[in-house]
């Protein structure tokens, strides 16, 4: 050990050297569990700094070999910091709330434990979240895909019923041309009423979405204007073989049933190409972050700065996510074959998973349009 001159002893303890002998105590707690050699030194200037401390009184040797104690057993223990011990600490309650004074809580969970806790609520949230708008998503699409199922169907049926009507021109003793065209209508009638069917369910579908974004006071309120004073023109309301009154007119249920598709069209297309992404990247983040936390609490080096990384880290997630829903759109309408068996929703995921590999990616591609952009620059000087 090196020999200090002895100097007067002084009683002024600052904040941060009573910090840092408290940090002391947690490294040196910390390595004697793990099982580090530790110099016998330190331990006796770790010890000699707590009564310095206790006191109050500190001389300039003792203060200076405890700061490069402190050095030597920082740099052991690397890479766990004082932060990450700090982190895995449990506090005592100091001012209880009342929950606290019911139960009687004199300690505080770890801020380590309380930030997992944190992720993995809000991880379920979203989870939830995601999962109820992939349904509701689901339930559109499947509505949508019924309605144009049967739109193509009925337009060939349209098609085929005008070569049985040209059979039955050409020979009205035609009895099988006559029983096509009974088959044909009866399956033309079921398909218009599945529409029917699809569209009335279709309909609190679109009024949902429209509560939920109030889009009816931005974008609808001219069109259902019109939709209402064509209703209140074609409406029935008096006369003999015209109907009951109040009954709305084909023309006008038709107008309405077509506004409805177009709407449902334009949701789904939002809900798949912007908000599932999005979601699908916010889960994908969270997912990084749930296995990083399980590797940095066990090996004791989660800190605040980790929960800072951590919480950019999602919300990065849910922009590559977003990013992915904006630009796979365009890739997905290109028709590449190798592409159209992954989804958009599964690409954002894995954007939001591994953005590091989306980045830079998107660098590769911005340092790459620079050096095209600079070449012709070069060659004309």
């Amino acid at each position: 050990m090196e020999n200090y001159p002895e100097v007067e002893k002084y009683t002024d303890s600052s904040l941060m050297l009573s910090n840092a002998v408290e940090n002391s105590e947690l490294i040196l707690n910390y390595a004697t569990e793990s099982g580090l050699e530790i110099r016998e030194d330190w331990v006796e200037t770790i010890i000699a700094a707590k009564r310095c401390d206790d006191k109050k009184i500190w001389d300039t040797a003792t203060e200076i070999k405890f700061w490069m104690a402190y050095k030597g057993m920082s740099k052991l223990i690397q890479p766990v910091s004082v932060d990450s011990l700090r982190a895995t600490k449990m506090r005592k309650v100091t001012k209880p709330n009342l929950w606290q004074k019911l139960f009687k809580i004199k300690v505080k969970a770890s801020f380590s434990k309380h930030s997992v806790q944190q992720y993995l609520t809000w991880a379920t949230v979203w989870i939830i979240v995601m999962l109820i708008v992939q349904v509701f998503t689901l339930k559109g699409t499947t509505l949508l895909n019924t309605i144009q199922i049967n739109k193509k169907t009925i337009s060939d049926i349209d098609f085929r019923m005008g070569e049985v009507r040209l059979m039955i021109k050409a020979d009205e003793t035609n009895e099988r041309a006559i029983l096509e065209r009974y088959r044909l209508e009866t399956e033309k009638g079921k398909l218009d009423e599945e529409i029917r069917g699809s569209i009335d369910l279709l309909r609190p579908w679109v009024y949902t979405i429209r509560k939920l974004t109030s889009v009816n006071r931005l974008f609808h309120t001219k069109k259902q204007n019109e939709v209402l004073s064509k209703k209140e023109e074609l409406q029935v309301t008096e006369g003999p073989g015209s109907g009951p009154p109040g009954e709305i007119a084909p023309e006008v249920e038709n107008v309405d049933y077509i506004n409805i598709v177009q709407e449902a069209q334009n949701f789904t297309q939002i809900l798949q190409l912007y908000i599932l992404p999005l979601l699908y990247g916010l889960i994908g983040g969270f997912v990084f972050v749930l296995r990083g936390l399980v590797f940095d609490i066990k090996n004791r080096i989660f800190s605040q700065y980790s929960n800072i990384k951590y919480s950019l880290r999602i919300h990065l997630g849910a922009i590559a996510g977003l990013i992915v829903g904006l630009l796979w759109g365009d890739i997905e309408s290109q028709q590449i074959t190798f592409l159209q068996s992954l989804s958009t929703a599964g690409i954002a995921f894995i954007a939001g998973y591994g953005i590091e590999y989306l980045f830079n990616g998107l660098d590769k591609l911005i340092g790459a349009i620079g050096k095209l952009e600079d070449s012709p620059k070069q060659e004309t000087k």
